[in-house]
């Protein structure tokens, strides 16, 4: 019943919408719409329909380049054209003066209107291409995949899993993942150790979550294994964990907390975060204060200046100008009152908090869950994906690993790495220490044109791998 309900498209789920190569994120609405491209979508008809299911999109005449969707069992494809027709030995006789192609734009355009399929708009355009049979083979399937990727009305809805959402973003913009590649993320989950079983600590200073939701993952949520995803802001990247849709359960096995709260309450206590708390309310209330003396002097003194002029303005002008005046004056004295209440306002609610014993906040609770679990045992791996310089992160962490158990640092550049390896290295508790790179080049398996992709990543980064011991 439950892979049921996991299966089904539901509101508040996110999925991704796949259309030829192209796939983008889609979080699930009542009446929620996607831009493809140019075209915008209605997507409340997915809803209550299992993944996987495709789409075709259909135009609404009374609205330019909208379409709504239309489930289907089967899609159409354009290869069966290339069977149909004869192709040429060689390019050298086609000229591309742009006049090959017959039918005009509004032809077009009334066609796509017309609501016929995109296999019969792209079989009317090769009937209608004066070259197209002097193309060769390979030259005519270039010409269909373009067609296709801009007259291809069927789209498929996939359930997000760690590959999709990573080349999804990877394409988008690999900076945000922190140029994190498949190999490197697949080799952090290694060297780290994760299983279903045990407490694993992560750091990430800025990943969208792909780190954590990958490692989430393999955790499971029938488990007893718990992560605690350490992060250096108020709030952690959990674009990518939310995409995921782990149920509330697994969830609960992902505590996200801020790293220098974590390490103040671990050696500290409880009572120097409330101290410290206390005295940023002090600087606040303080700062308040003060803002508030200045204002006072400020009016007082631009009440008294006032005041010279309209009395100036009273003997020089018209009583009907001077009533203009007062009104002005008295406009300025109610802003300036109003302005002075919400600053005594804000003053007084911060000395009230400061009397008044408030509840614990809920990072002060989950950084509190954290301590308890590091106190009563040591982690099974440690990953570091950081953006910074990773020593003092590592030093700081280690005492939290168990012994015998691995620790991954990823960055992107050597140099930072190089400097945590002499550290390191010089430690006695820590041993098989290893610094490499991963090179990953992905191939192109065609009859007769089999080669590496040209255009790939330079670099998936570095990893830094050791273990401790006692």
């Amino acid at each position: 019943m439950c892979e049921n309900e996991d299966n089904i498209i539901t509101i508040g789920k996110y999925v991704i919408v796949k259309k030829l190569n192209f796939k983008k994120i889609y979080k699930v609405t009542i009446d929620g719409t996607l831009m493809l491209g140019k075209d915008l979508v209605q997507m409340h008809e997915i809803i209550g329909k299992r993944f996987w299911t495709t789409f075709e999109m259909i135009p609404m005449k009374d609205k330019k380049r909208t379409y709504f969707l239309k489930e289907v069992l089967e899609t159409e494809s354009l290869n069966d054209l290339l069977n149909e027709l004869p192709s040429g030995t060689d390019n050298r006789s086609i000229v591309d003066d742009g006049k090959s192609q017959k039918l005009s734009k509004e032809e077009i355009f009334q066609l796509q209107e017309s609501g016929k399929s995109s296999k019969e708009i792209v079989s009317s355009l090769i009937e209608n291409n004066k070259s197209f049979l002097d193309r060769t083979e390979y030259s005519q399937e270039k010409y269909l995949k373009k067609k296709e990727k801009k007259y291809f009305r069927y789209i498929t809805i996939w359930k997000p899993n760690i590959s999709s959402l990573h080349d999804i973003y990877f394409k988008l913009d690999h900076n945000k993942i922190g140029n994190l590649r498949m190999d490197s993320l697949s080799q952090l989950l290694s060297y780290s150790d994760v299983q279903s079983d045990g407490l694993y600590i992560l750091y990430d200073s800025g990943s969208h979550g792909l780190p954590a939701a990958a490692m989430l993952n393999r955790i499971g949520s029938n488990t007893k294994g718990y992560l605690i995803n350490l992060h250096p802001g108020n709030v952690p990247q959990a674009a990518l964990v939310h995409a995921m849709n782990f149920s509330t359960e697994q969830l609960t096995r992902l505590i996200n907390v801020n790293i220098y709260s974590f390490l103040r309450l671990y050696y500290q206590g409880e009572n120097a975060v409330l101290n410290n708390i206390s005295k940023k309310c002090n600087l606040k209330h303080n700062d308040l204060s003060n803002k508030i003396k200045e204002d006072e002097s400020k009016n007082n003194n631009e009440n008294h200046i006032n005041n010279k002029i309209s009395r100036i303005k009273e003997e020089n002008i018209k009583e009907r100008n001077s009533d203009n005046v007062n009104e002005s004056n008295e406009t300025i004295d109610h802003s300036i009152d109003s302005n002075l209440k919400r600053k005594l306002n804000e003053c007084n609610e911060c000395k009230f908090a400061e009397v008044t014993p408030a509840k614990k906040p809920k990072w002060l609770l989950e950084t509190q869950r954290a301590v308890d679990l590091v106190t009563n045992s040591k982690a099974r791996g440690l990953a570091i994906v950081a953006k910074e310089h990773p020593l003092n992160i590592i030093i700081a962490l280690l005492p939290f690993l168990g012994a015998s158990r691995p620790f991954v640092i990823y960055h992107m550049y050597r140099e930072s790495l190089q400097e945590t390896y002499m550290v390191l290295k010089q430690k006695q508790n820590v041993i098989n220490l290893r610094l490499f790179s991963n090179f990953l080049r992905s191939y192109q398996v065609l009859p007769d044109r089999t080669h590496p992709d040209i255009l790939s990543s330079d670099t998936g980064g570095y990893l830094l791998t050791g273990y401790l011991v006692q």
